[in-house]
C-alpha cells in the first residue's frame, strides 16, 4: 500500500500515527507527492484522491481510499487492530471525539490558509475572529472531557493529540495550555509516544 501524506498535514499525520501504533510501517509505503495548496493542482495527488487532499491510500489492488478517517478504519481492520472500538457504545465515544477534533483541525487547517496564504487586502477579519473563537471553545471542550479519555489511546485520542501539535506547529504564540492543565498534563504525556515523536512536523 501506498499512503500519499504531506509532513505538514495534521489529518495526514493522524493517519501516520495510527500506521505506527498498528505496526503497519512494512506494509504501507509513504509518499510525499511535492507542492500542493489549495490553489494548485498535483497529478500524482489528484491521480489517487480527485479532490486533491491528503492523504489519501493507494491499494495494491489499484483502488484508492481517502479521507483520513476512512483510512484509519481501513487499515485499523487490516492490521486487526482496537484503535476503533467493537462494542457499539464505545465506538460512538471515540468517533464523537474524533469529530470533535477533526472539526477542529479543519478550522485551524482553514484559519491557516486564510491568514497565511490568501493575500492581506482579502483577509476577513470578522471571519478570522470567529474561527479562532470556535477553536478556543473546541480546547475548552477538550479539557472537559480529558478526564474520560481511554488509558490506552483510540482514534479519538490519536485526533486530539494531532489537533493539540498542530496548535504548537502553527499558531505557536497561542498559549493554549494556560487554565487547560488536564489537556496540557495529558497532550505531555501522549508526546512521549514513539509514534508521535516520529511524526512531529517539520
Amino acid at each position: 500500500m501506498k499512503l500519499i501524506s504531506l509532513n505538514a498535514s495534521p489529518f495526514a499525520r493522524k493517519v501516520r500515527i495510527l500506521i505506527l501504533e498498528l505496526g503497519l510501517q512494512n506494509s504501507v509505503v509513504i509518499q510525499n507527492p511535492g507542492a500542493v495548496t489549495p490553489a494548485s493542482n498535483n497529478e500524482l495527488l489528484n491521480r489517487v484522491n480527485p479532490l486533491g487532499l491528503v492523504p489519501a491510500l493507494e491499494l495494491e489492488s489499484g483502488e484508492n481510499v481517502y479521507d483520513s478517517l476512512v483510512i484509519c478504519d481501513y487499515l485499523n481492520h487490516y492490521a486487526g487492530g482496537l484503535l476503533f472500538p467493537k462494542d457499539p457504545e464505545q465506538r460512538i465515544q471515540a468517533l464523537a471525539l474524533h469529530s470533535l477534533a477533526n472539526s477542529m483541525l479543519d478550522l485551524a487547517v482553514g484559519l491557516r490558509y486564510e491568514t497565511a496564504l490568501r493575500p492581506e487586502e482579502l483577509r476577513w477579519q470578522t471571519w478570522i475572529d470567529h474561527q479562532k473563537e470556535k477553536i478556543e471553545r473546541g480546547l475548552d471542550s477538550l479539557e472537559k472531557r480529558c478526564p474520560g479519555f481511554n488509558s490506552s489511546p483510540l482514534i479519538g485520542e490519536i485526533s486530539v493529540a494531532c489537533v493539540l501539535g498542530y496548535m504548537d506547529f502553527r499558531y505557536p504564540d497561542n498559549d493554549w495550555r494556560q487554565n487547560r492543565p488536564a489537556i496540557a498534563n495529558w497532550f505531555e504525556e501522549m508526546m512521549k509516544r514513539d509514534s508521535l515523536i516520529q511524526t512531529i512536523p517539520e
